[in-house]
């Protein structure tokens, strides 16, 4: 089993990896001390699990899960020095949850429950329930090969672009690994609007309007770009603003 252990503190990293190393089918494949850092590793480490910290600044480990692509997935146990988390994951049948510090046999226990074969399923439930009761404050976009975390505030708009959805910014567009109908779930219903099939329109960041012959409009961002509104969400969004 190849196993990549994710943690912002040193010491509990070293420790994990002692414990680990001491079970002869077990191959620690590499460290990551960032959320972001776990993203970047996991598609080039390609591990079969990942001992992931909870509590960690950037992302937290319920963030990083949540921007794993369900393809290909590696099994995740969380590690915390927080027993309320292990509550929660429990509730909603997580693989496995370990509570620092950790112990020779509750390693061995997760790497059992690791082996089971609904652990997957488990690890499904859990994700699906995140995406529910989580609100969605920060997301994962890439660029150059690089992972970006994106206050969701400073995203303009997520367009559609053949097979891919990109979060607009000032700064520039950035890939998420997200459909427009798992984002529009997921976001602030208030603030985050269905504009067009391929758009989901922040109205924070609108400046203009322009109606167009055809019935639709254009919408100006505050970064200056302009945006579709097709004519069937035109009238919603009408409604919605007192337009």
């Amino acid at each position: 089993m190849r196993v990549l252990i994710v943690d912002d503190e040193r010491r509990p990293r070293e420790r994990l990896t002692r414990l680990l190393t001491t079970t002869p089918d077990v191959e620690v494949v590499g460290e990551a001390a960032s959320g972001v850092a776990a993203l970047e590793a996991i598609p080039r480490l390609l591990p079969d699990a990942v001992f992931l910290d909870v509590h960690m600044p950037g992302l937290t480990g319920f963030e990083v899960l949540a921007a794993l692509p369900a393809a290909g997935r590696p099994l995740v146990v969380f590690v915390t020095a927080h027993n309320q988390y292990a509550l929660q994951a429990f509730d909603v049948s997580a693989v496995d949850f370990l509570v620092k510090p950790v112990t020779p046999d509750r390693v061995s226990r997760s790497l059992s429950r690791l082996r089971d074969r609904d652990a997957q399923q488990r690890l499904t439930r859990l994700a699906a329930h995140l995406e529910q009761t989580q609100p969605l404050r920060r997301i994962v976009g890439k660029r150059r090969q690089e992972c970006h975390v994106l206050p969701v505030e400073t995203i303009e708009a997520f367009v559609a672009e053949q097979e891919l959805v990109c979060a607009v910014t000032a700064a520039g567009r950035y890939v998420v690994e997200k459909t427009l109908r798992e984002l529009e779930a997921a976001l602030d219903a208030d603030q985050f609007v269905r504009v067009h099939r391929s758009v989901i329109l922040n109205l924070a960041t609108l400046t203009v309007l322009q109606p167009i012959v055809r019935g639709g409009a254009t919408a100006r961002l505050q970064s200056g770009q302009v945006i579709d509104i097709s004519r069937r969400y035109a009238q919603p969004l009408r409604d919605k603003l007192g337009w």
